[in-house]
């Protein structure tokens, strides 16, 4: 048996939603810190939500509502308190540590604001990094890298730090890396607050283009309102809870 049907052995296979289902599904989700305690903080209270396969939502609200702890209990970042998740048919809360890093690093992708790519490797070194950990050839890793970087317009940097390469390219880079393993979710916490508007314009597009090519589902925390716009619906969070949802079409270009 080779190392990689090893791996895939040990990691929890999702059955493939067709658009109709839901591949993501919250019940009753509660998020308490310092439990127990008199500064207990009750971050998220009782959400319940579901995405469908291939949908793009955004996620909205003030500061301290809930939003980027809803995404790290999507992202299985983070324990719940009470409540369930499902992605697909797993309910990842039941898998052991072990089963649960491999579930999470095969079937979510993440986005962050600030890129978080190591600063001393190449642009195709930071992408190909995720199947490397995965047990993939090496070759075989950095010939896909590099096919994924070239889709996204960057065939010309692959072999430039990230301190050489503009917020955009960061960005395209941190997307190569995310979408590498194919993931069925790709989570975004604020994934285009450090870019300027034009940038940012630019990046969304490109969110929306791999939606549409792979019928991948995008769950993303904004502020921004036109950000948000660009999806298919809006979730408004508040206190913990969810106050309403907005379904789109929100631009007639969509």
């Amino acid at each position: 048996m080779s190392q990689n049907e090893a791996i895939k052995m040990e990691t929890p296979q999702m059955s493939q939603p067709n658009e109709s289902e839901n591949i993501l599904l919250i019940k009753g989700l509660h998020k308490r810190y310092n439990e127990g305690k008199s500064n207990e903080v009750h971050a998220l209270r009782g959400i319940d939500l579901e995405v469908k396969k291939g949908a793009m939502m955004a996620i909205m609200g003030p500061s301290g509502c809930g939003k980027t702890t809803l995404l790290n209990m999507i992202g299985h970042l983070d324990q719940n308190s009470g409540g369930e998740i499902h992605i697909s048919t797993i309910d990842a809360n039941k898998l052991s540590d072990g089963k649960m890093t491999a579930f999470r690093r095969d079937n979510i992708g993440f986005i962050f604001q600030l890129f978080n790519l190591f600063p001393f490797l190449s642009a195709v070194e930071n992408v190909e990094t995720p199947l490397l950990l995965k047990g993939y050839n090496s070759g075989v890793a950095r010939e896909q890298a590099k096919m994924l970087l070239r889709d996204l317009g960057m065939g010309d940097r692959l072999y430039h730090n990230p301190l050489e390469l503009s917020g955009g390219q960061q960005q395209r880079v941190a997307v190569a890396r995310a979408l590498i393993t194919d993931p069925a979710i790709i989570l975004g916490d604020e994934p285009t607050g450090d870019l300027d508007s034009t940038t940012s314009a630019e990046v969304m597009t490109l969110f929306r283009r791999i939606n549409k090519l792979n019928n991948q589902t995008f769950v993303l925390v904004t502020h921004n309102r036109w950000i948000a716009e660009k999806c298919d619906y809006i979730v408004h969070m508040i206190d913990g809870k969810i106050s309403n949802v907005e379904m789109g079409p929100f631009e007639e270009d969509k």
